[in-house]
């Protein structure tokens, strides 16, 4: 069963984007401009963007009016990857937004789970 999204927030003035499922963050992992929240359960509970609209290809505007997304996680032993799906609510289309990342949570074994906001 997937986890729920509880948040999700655009700072236009910023161009900063946020997702979080609320769970407690333990740490948080810059890569790039990309920010990274991890749970004490070593799980990624949240995501920050700098600069969303350029790192993800849509206008400033379209970002203020997402009607659902999607992020999924494979944890693998060596390494995290995270893709974000976003339904936008103007243009009425699907983005799919690959973001491939290598870090290591120190997982024993390879998961894979869903957060979903609609």
């Amino acid at each position: 069963m997937a986890r729920q999204i509880k948040k999700i927030d655009y700072d236009a003035g910023n161009d900063i984007f946020f997702i979080s499922d609320g769970e407690k963050v333990k740490a948080s992992l810059d890569i790039g401009d990309f920010i990274l929240d991890v749970s004490h359960k070593n799980l990624i509970c949240g995501i920050e963007i700098m600069d969303a609209s350029e790192n993800l290809g849509v206008s400033k505007e379209v970002l203020g009016s997402i009607q659902n997304m999607k992020m999924s996680i494979t944890y693998k032993t060596n390494h995290v990857y995270v893709l974000l799906v976003i339904a936008f609510k103007k243009e009425g289309k699907e983005v799919n937004i690959p973001i491939p990342l290598t870090i290591d949570l120190g997982h024993k074994e390879p998961k894979k789970e869903v957060l979903v906001y609609n």
